[in-house]
């Protein structure tokens, strides 16, 4: 039997990252972000009245099987549906209260088959979800008013470590707390590559479905909404009385569940952080947009940061990028991308650290020309060969990337003085810092385990690229974008690009686990590609994280993890991945 589309819901973020559209600004602009809102998945809910599950699935919705069964199905709707769900909690959540216990409904009319009807007596949940003695429980249960007038959000709270596998299948628990209400609800959105079914004690079983790489997440949400009538404190009751115009109903929390991986943030409160590298030292060093190089030592962000450099920082001007010498420990030095201040230009520049301040060192490279509002890209990375090679943005004009008398739109390799290595290739007659051309905005690159350079060039109005960038190579811009379709010759495809379809960015690529892993700022997401032996090519795109945020960076940590830097909130964040993850089914 389905849910009633009376059970109570709950609210989630739009879709996708449209959302960060208005607070990435510049770098938003820039990288030339769509005004489309994305829609999101389908949500499930069941209740504590009775031990039945709700289910959450992927799939379009639920089979006719399922819609005969005693357990309830996937009730379908749009995220931006339950944001409208979320805003009217006072007008519903006061209906509940006035009206009463209607726990005979709570496994009622599928949304998809009215007519079906469960008539089962709910029953009551005796014990607490926290596992506390009926003792305890007595000793410690709230007073009538208590209860009644400042009664207590339920909260809910997922450990992926105390997961368990059984015959392919990820059993959990979310931890239900509520020492005054009843019956609660959970609402669950759907995850991306299985089914989820929640029971009334909080316990749930995760299925992977044919997509599943090993991680996936849901967003649950619990309420204490049909518990009868009740006032979570001074704003419930503002909330009540002005329809929910002010306050807060209080009946809900939420969480979001991690299947296959755990993520840590390491540090918040960083502002428009673009790029983060780890010291030899365990020290991470972020770069924020706005020209501060900041300090994380054991987990705390150090207040003064190591240096602040003069930049400029309309729209995507400011720092670009970052890199750490492989020699650190003996020279200290540090290699920073931005626009200058006093210049406006593309700038390359060293600067050595000393315990936790940095001076500046030498200007490396300057750009001849004056930086365009965006199109900077900012990539900075060692090679396994010692040289340092640095992505730089076309500078707004498209032309500058086939234009071969200045650094834009191309990958400079250089050595860590600045100058011109001896083994670059000769273009156009002569061996200069340009190392391959044809390139958009170079945002981030990496380097594989082999030695192959993968960059993410973000792309203009019809794809986002990855490619494999060699010695030399041209890869096609201003004339084409994504695979090559006319006037081909000496263009170097990318190994993997997908279409932008309203708004695109791809701003990170990193190798981890032997697969890459790319993130698109303005889609939201992070996908995980599955490449051919010399990263000839990529494919096979699986969504690792469909609401991973604005990701600038990711890399791989000296630890093994997964590090996502997030433009917006400013936050870097840590993604173990499961050592075993279940099978498919």
């Amino acid at each position: 039997m389905g849910v009633s589309a009376d059970t109570v819901r709950a609210g989630r973020p739009p879709g996708g990252h449209s959302r960060y559209v208005g607070r990435v600004g510049g770098l938003a602009f820039a990288l030339g972000i769509g005004a489309a809102m994305l829609t999101g998945t389908a949500v499930a809910s069941a209740e504590t009245s009775e031990p039945s599950s709700s289910s959450a699935e992927s799939s379009a919705g639920p089979s006719a099987t399922e819609r005969e069964s005693s357990k309830p199905t996937v009730e379908s709707r749009s995220e931006s549906d339950a944001d409208a769900d979320a805003e009217s909690d006072a007008s519903e959540d006061s209906d509940d209260a006035d009206a009463p216990d209607e726990s005979t409904e709570g496994a009622g009319d599928d949304v998809d088959d009215r007519a079906s009807r469960n008539t089962t007596q709910p029953t009551e949940v005796e014990e607490p979800a926290t596992g506390t003695s009926r003792a305890q429980a007595e000793a410690e249960e709230p007073s009538f008013f208590e209860r009644i007038f400042d009664n207590k959000t339920p909260t809910i709270s997922h450990n992926p470590a105390d997961d368990t596998v059984i015959e392919g299948r990820v059993i959990g628990n979310l931890h239900p707390e509520d020492p005054d209400s009843t019956q609660l609800t959970y609402t669950a959105t759907r995850p991306a590559s299985g089914t989820v079914t929640i029971e009334s004690d909080g316990t749930f079983t995760y299925t992977p479905g044919a997509t599943y790489t090993g991680q996936d997440r849901f967003r649950v949400t619990v309420s204490d909404a049909r518990s009868g009538f009740h006032i979570h404190g001074a704003a419930g009751l503002l909330n009540l009385f002005t329809f929910g115009l002010l306050g807060s109903s209080g009946h809900r929390s939420t969480q979001d569940v991690f299947i296959g991986s755990q993520r840590a943030t390491v540090v918040s409160g960083l502002n428009s952080p673009v790029d983060f590298r780890f010291l030899p030292d365990g020290r991470i060093l972020v770069a924020e947009k706005a020209g501060a190089i900041r300090v994380v030592e054991d987990g705390v962000l150090r207040t003064d940061p190591l240096i602040t450099i003069a930049v400029r920082t309309e729209s995507e001007r400011g720092i670009g990028g970052l890199a750490v010498d492989p020699d650190f420990e003996d020279n200290g030095r540090i290699y920073v991308a931005y626009i200058a201040a006093e210049t406006t230009r593309n700038t390359l520049s060293r600067f050595v650290v000393d315990g936790n301040t940095a001076s500046f060192d030498a200007q490396l490279v300057e750009s001849t020309l004056t930086a365009a509002p965006n199109h900077h890209g900012g990539a900075l990375a060692f090679g396994p060969d010692g040289k340092l090679y640095w992505g730089v943005g076309d500078n707004a004009s498209g032309s500058n990337a086939q234009n071969l008398a200045n650094i834009h739109g191309k990958i400079l390799r250089l050595n860590t003085d600045g100058t011109v290595p001896t083994d670059n290739p000769v273009l156009d007659g002569e061996r200069t810092g340009i190392y391959a051309y044809g390139l958009r905005n170079p945002f981030r690159m990496t380097f594989t385990p082999t030695g192959e350079l993968l960059v993410a060039d973000v792309g203009a109005a019809a794809f986002e690229e990855v490619n494999n960038v060699v010695s030399g190579g041209n890869y096609g811009w201003p004339s084409s974008e994504g695979v090559c379709t006319s006037n081909c010759g000496g263009k170097i495809d990318p190994i993997y690009s997908y279409p932008r379809a309203g708004g695109a960015a791809i701003t990170s690529v990193a190798v981890h686990r032997g697969k890459v892993f790319i993130a698109d700022t303005v889609k939201g997401w992070i996908t995980v590609l599955t490449c051919t032996p010399g990263y000839t090519s990529c494919g096979e795109a699986t969504t690792f994280d469909p609401d991973a945020g604005a990701t600038v960076v990711l890399a791989e940590g000296p630890d093994g993890a997964l590090y996502q830097l997030i433009y917006q909130p400013g936050s870097l964040v840590r993604i173990e991945l499961a050592d075993a993850a279940p099978e498919q089914v």
